[in-house]
């Protein structure tokens, strides 16, 4: 009696090596989708408008000559005054920018103490390169620097 054919190693080493390939494939599109490169904006003219608009808070930033202090330890940091920005109270808006992936970005409110000091927690320590904007809640002015993080403290201005 002769061995049927799903018995032969031959016909599954046919059969496994084309099928490794297309689940491998299949896994390299799905992991590609997952993780795609956010680089290129879609409507490229009214970014670089939206450009312009920034670069003259920076300016206004450098005229009155806010800088501030970043101090990141783990998951948890500080934002204060280090010169301008006279006795400013108010909320800031605290953006971290990963350079690649949008989903990574954090955006967070910050009130001041009763020190001037803004605390802030984030969901999770970061690490690499990161852009750092802040600026008031009216959007007046702008300080912002690219960090390499883990870093424990850090100066923003409106210099770029």
């Amino acid at each position: 009696m002769k061995n049927k054919w799903f018995h032969q190693s031959p016909v599954w080493l046919i059969i496994l090596l084309p099928l490794a390939a297309v689940i491998a494939g299949i896994t390299t599109v799905i992991i590609a989708h997952d993780n795609k490169v956010d680089l290129v904006a879609e409507d490229y003219y009214k970014t670089g408008k939206a450009i312009n608009a920034d670069l003259s808070k920076l300016q206004t930033a450098l005229d009155a000559n806010i800088t501030l202090n970043v101090s990141l330890e783990n998951d948890q940091g500080e934002v204060s005054f280090a010169s301008g920005g006279d006795n400013h109270q108010g909320a800031l808006k605290f953006n971290l920018y990963h350079p690649t992936l949008a989903k990574q970005d954090i955006a967070l409110m910050l009130s001041a103490d009763s020190n001037g000091v803004y605390r802030f927690d984030l969901p999770q320590p970061i690490q690499g390169k990161w852009s750092v904007r802040v600026e008031p809640f009216d959007g007046s002015w702008r300080v912002q620097e690219d960090i390499e993080f883990p870093a424990q403290k850090a100066l923003l201005d409106g210099k770029q």
